[in-house]
């Protein structure tokens, strides 16, 4: 999955308006940079095999959560997340959430 391919652009942009960093601006900027790594991971992510329950909204849920912890609007644009940074947060959030669940064997 590939989260960095997003453009910072617009959020550099808004954060130079914003009066301060924590603001109400930053706050939306956050919310919506956390919606576009949310729908990057979701049509980024790998195939989930057959009979593997795997809930990929949680998952990339709790690795936005992780990429944009404890980081303001202008640390974001300052250095956008790795990919290494993102697979390490996909490896924390499949620890914290557990492995994925294999479907009961149906015979057909």
């Amino acid at each position: 999955m590939r989260l960095s391919a997003l453009s910072l652009a617009p959020i550099a942009l808004l954060s130079l308006t914003a009066c301060g960093e924590g603001g109400a601006i930053d706050q939306g900027v956050k919310a919506q940079l956390r919606e576009q790594l949310v729908s990057t991971c979701n049509n980024g992510m790998v195939e989930v095999p057959e009979g593997i329950n795997l809930d990929r909204e949680q998952v990339c849920n709790c690795v936005a959560d992780k990429v944009l912890a404890d980081k303001s609007v202008q640390d974001l644009v300052a250095n956008p997340p790795t990919s290494a940074e993102e697979i390490d947060g996909v490896k924390q959030c499949l620890k914290e959430i557990g492995p994925p669940e294999l479907a009961p064997y149906l015979e057909g």
